[in-house]
């Protein structure tokens, strides 16, 4: 009798994963193709065998973004949760919203809240899986890619991951591409202080220096565009933050661009900026007060994100780069990925 249960138990096992296989199949056919942009992941997670790890800018949906009772659930492992996406420039999509009640119509993705110690604060966003962070790779292929995709104070070049998505939710992921447009963000200068500082006896500056450079990693010329007082960027903070920054700075509303504004990259080719964080323009709001981020932010993180659309171009030029690239993440005193 034993020795049945056993043999029953081994095909009902073959005959679920075979389910599984036809269902991922079937998505791979029919579902709809979509572009992710990988976000950096941390250099202390190795390529492993024949597949990379991945996260994505949608693996952390800030506060902002939730709805429904998934806020109730956020220290819940396993949480099943809907991002609701939306398509963007480049044909790369970013979510729109998180819920737990599943979507009626329109591109989602079905997901399940995980843990993050970074996001152990109320109020900050949540991380979630999706069932697309491993992509297995040709063999050998790994270190090349790794290499590529860049690594913390170097030149970083964003995967972009082809997912096929069911009607359900469910992705699958059909192949990759890399952005044309790659960043690096080196820190300049940092002032690192601890709880006992008294600030205002500080004479050097709170808030770091960056040199943020992009460069075209394609094979045929692109134009970047970055007019006025660095406008073609702006400074946000990471979906980890609980607290609600906005930007003070207006110079850059309503900015008129001219073509002595367009920058024309040559394959291999770079622009790099300095970007003192100590000045008016990279000025943030937060909890009433204003002011550098070095200040009232010691241990938050943002992002300089490139952003040519923002300028209001109406006539690009042809080989235009118009999507939104963002930097690693950084703090008031150092690079975090």
């Amino acid at each position: 009798m034993r020795k049945y249960l056993v043999i029953l138990c081994i095909a009902a096992q073959v005959l679920v994963l075979g389910v599984m296989a036809g269902e991922r199949e079937l998505i791979l056919a029919t579902g709809e193709r979509i572009f992710l942009r990988t976000a950096p992941i941390d250099p202390r997670d190795p390529f492993r065998g024949d597949f990379v790890r991945l996260r994505y800018d949608i693996s952390v949906v800030a506060a902002g973004k939730i709805r429904g009772g998934v806020r109730d659930h956020a220290k819940e492992k396993g949480y099943p949760v809907y991002a609701m996406l939306k398509k963007g420039t480049e044909d790369l999509y970013s979510v729109d919203y998180l819920t737990d009640e599943k979507p009626g119509e329109g591109i989602f993705l079905r997901g399940r809240l995980n843990r993050d110690w970074r996001l152990g604060r109320t109020g900050s966003g949540v991380a979630v899986s999706y069932g697309i962070e491993q992509l297995f790779v040709e063999q050998g292929s790994g270190k090349d890619i790794e290499k590529r995709r860049g690594t913390r104070n170097s030149l970083q070049v964003p995967m972009e991951v082809e997912v096929a998505v069911g009607s359900g939710g469910t992705s699958v992921i059909r192949d990759f591409r890399w952005s044309r447009l790659g960043m690096s963000l080196k820190m300049l200068r940092f002032h690192r202080r601890d709880r006992n500082t008294n600030l205002d006896e500080v004479t050097e500056p709170l808030s770091p220096k960056l040199e943020i450079t992009l460069q075209n990693v394609s094979d045929a010329p692109l134009f970047v565009v970055d007019p006025g007082n660095h406008c073609g960027f702006r400074m946000e903070p990471t979906a980890r933050v609980s607290r609600q920054y906005s930007s003070v700075y207006d110079g850059c509303r309503n900015i008129q661009v001219s073509g002595l504004d367009l920058v024309e990259l040559a394959p291999g080719e770079a622009y790099t900026v300095e970007l003192d964080l100590t000045e008016p323009r990279w000025y943030m709001s937060v909890g009433g007060k204003t002011g550098e981020i070095g200040r009232y932010a010691n241990n938050d993180s943002f992002r300089i994100v490139y952003q040519p659309a923002a300028v209001g171009i109406t006539t690009p030029a042809e080989g235009m780069w118009k999507g939104e690239l963002p930097s690693s993440a950084f703090t008031a005193f150092r690079v975090l990925d």
